[in-house]
């Protein structure tokens, strides 16, 4: 991940137990943060904060760049991903032990409020104002939807398909992609109408999805099978009835993309 400011490239170390920083410009490794706890998943917030979870430690570890300051809480059990409120001042975290979103204050880490889910938070998605959060996971054919601002609420759990997993968000329209854990359906729901417009076969099981930054294209990976297949967001066609059917969308195309592939990036064309 590379900080707000561009200047730093950050990464986690799960045997090491270690944040590494290295400069964005020349690659050279800069500071290595020691960990109590082998790090599975980090976040990069406002004021140079980076949350970094520690699985099965049940830990969650807080570092400020700029000072080499550090933070933990321990939390009840295991966590999963984190995620900075927009604003940086809320971290939301993944609480698998407890079922529920556990707000904390940054920096100091404090509870600040425990919402409970109907599902495993697996997967964490912001929509595009941060406004939104979904949460995914074993235990529901649904994603819940959070309200990080204002009153810390779960708003309501929306019908996404079957076995939500792997999630993102396009801005305009709106749409919230939602891939199965257990097959290779993607499920897209209207986030402003909340509700299922269209399911789209992508052949495999999806284990990765992001947006292009023009909400032209999703893109949909499978790591298994080294396949990226893409979704024309602008043809989409809201079809209310799509959820008993594959319906309101189609594949644009299908791309070898190498042997175990486990991210996309997209990077903006210059122009």
């Amino acid at each position: 991940r590379m900080t707000i400011d561009g200047k730093r490239l950050l990464a986690i170390a799960p045997k090491s137990r270690q944040l590494i920083e290295a400069d964005a410009t020349s690659l050279q490794v800069v500071r290595r943060n020691k960990m109590d706890g082998e790090p599975i998943d980090m976040d990069v917030g406002q004021g140079g904060y980076v949350a970094v979870s520690t699985g099965s430690h049940g830990a969650v570890e807080l570092f400020a760049l700029s000072t080499g300051q550090h933070w933990r809480a321990q939390m009840s059990g295991k966590v999963g991903a984190v995620r900075f409120r927009g604003d940086g001042q809320l971290l939301l975290v993944a609480n698998l032990h407890d079922r529920s979103i556990s707000v904390l204050s940054v920096p100091a880490l404090q509870l600040v409020a425990e919402l409970p889910l109907a599902m495993d938070p697996e997967n964490l998605c912001f929509n595009s104002d941060q406004g939104q959060l979904f949460v995914s996971g074993q235990g529901m054919d649904g994603v819940a939807i959070v309200f990080p601002y204002g009153v810390l609420e779960v708003e309501q759990t929306v019908l996404a398909g079957r076995d939500p997993g792997v999630m993102a968000c396009s801005a305009n329209p709106a749409y919230l992609f939602v891939g199965s854990n257990s097959g290779s359906d993607i499920c897209i729901l209207d986030i402003n109408r909340r509700k299922v417009i269209g399911i789209v076969d992508a052949g495999y099981q999806p284990t990765y999805i992001t947006t292009t930054p023009d909400s032209q294209y999703a893109l949909v990976l499978d790591a298994s099978a080294g396949v990226l297949a893409v979704i024309h967001i602008s043809v989409i066609r809201a079809d209310f009835k799509a959820v008993s059917s594959k319906s309101g969308a189609s594949l644009f195309t299908m791309l070898s993309v190498g042997d175990k592939p486990v991210h996309v990036a997209v990077v903006p064309r210059a122009v």
